[in-house]
């Protein structure tokens, strides 16, 4: 992509991430890439949001003196001190002169941090060739677009072959159960017959945060439960996963349980 649609890529992923869970759920959801990292910076930069730029590279600052001293983030003290810098650098004053809308004290903690998007926009208005569409015909414009690409059929069809034989076990199980819109999220261990393994999270639904379940690959079967209880909603043979398979694991390839405290195994979409 285009430099300056990752920028605003990144700045969208920041806060969508706040919005939906604080800033400690980007610091999770990020798994604190540097690449990544950088590229909210840039972005942040390019569309002149300068005030969430600043929050931002102080809670960053907290965040590697944590890591770096191989120590544990105390999440109370973070969170008490973004909250902090937050209502300092959020002011009414600042984010009316930085957006040039009157912001006042019925602007809600989540306004102010979407005023990133506000300035998002303005960015793009600023580009060359930017076809301004109502929302219905949006993803047909796109599907217009996509159509001419010459091998479109083979990279799809490349694509579904590269994706984890996981996933689409997972996919089965939730068509299984009569449910539908999937979202993972994360790798975490669950307890099975007295040892540990691996579970892809994920959510189903159109609700984000709604529907979690669990799936695990275990003794020849895949097994999907009700979120991180032990009620099974769905199962079905998986040769995959027999003991002996000599099928690759799309699972992180350490033990079970070994991970460090403050790393999020993210699972990708789709």
């Amino acid at each position: 992509m285009p430099a300056k649609v990752i920028n605003v890529s990144r700045v969208n992923f920041l806060v969508g991430e706040v919005l939906n869970g604080g800033f400690l759920q980007f610091v999770h959801n990020s798994r604190w890439d540097r690449n990544f990292l950088a590229g909210v910076r840039r972005g942040l930069a390019a569309i002149g949001a300068k005030e969430h730029l600043a929050v931002f590279e102080r809670a960053s600052r907290i965040v590697d003196e944590a890591y770096a001293n191989g120590g544990k983030l105390d999440t109370s003290k973070f969170k008490a001190t973004v909250d902090q810098l937050e209502r300092k650098k959020f002011s009414n004053l600042k984010l009316t002169w930085r957006t040039g809308w009157i912001v006042g004290n019925n602007w809600t903690w989540g306004e102010r941090w979407q005023c990133a998007q506000i300035l998002s926009a303005r960015y793009i208005e600023k580009w060359q060739g930017v076809r301004h569409l109502p929302r219905p015909d949006y993803e047909a414009a796109l599907d217009r677009i996509a159509a001419r690409i010459p091998d479109l059929a083979v990279r799809r069809q490349e694509a579904e072959g590269a994706r984890p034989w996981e996933k689409k076990v997972i996919e089965r199980l939730v068509a299984q159960a009569f449910l539908s819109d999937i979202s993972y999220t994360s790798f975490s261990t669950r307890e099975y017959n007295g040892k540990k393994v691996w579970c892809w999270n994920f959510t189903v639904g159109k609700t984000p945060g709604q529907g979690h379940h669990q799936t695990i690959f275990v003794d020849g079967e895949a097994i999907m439960f009700k979120g991180n209880t032990d009620q099974v909603v769905a199962r079905r043979p998986v040769p995959e996963a027999s003991p002996g398979s000599d099928v690759v694991s799309n699972a992180p390839e350490m033990e079970p349980g070994t991970q460090h405290p403050n790393l999020l195994l993210a699972i990708t979409n789709p």
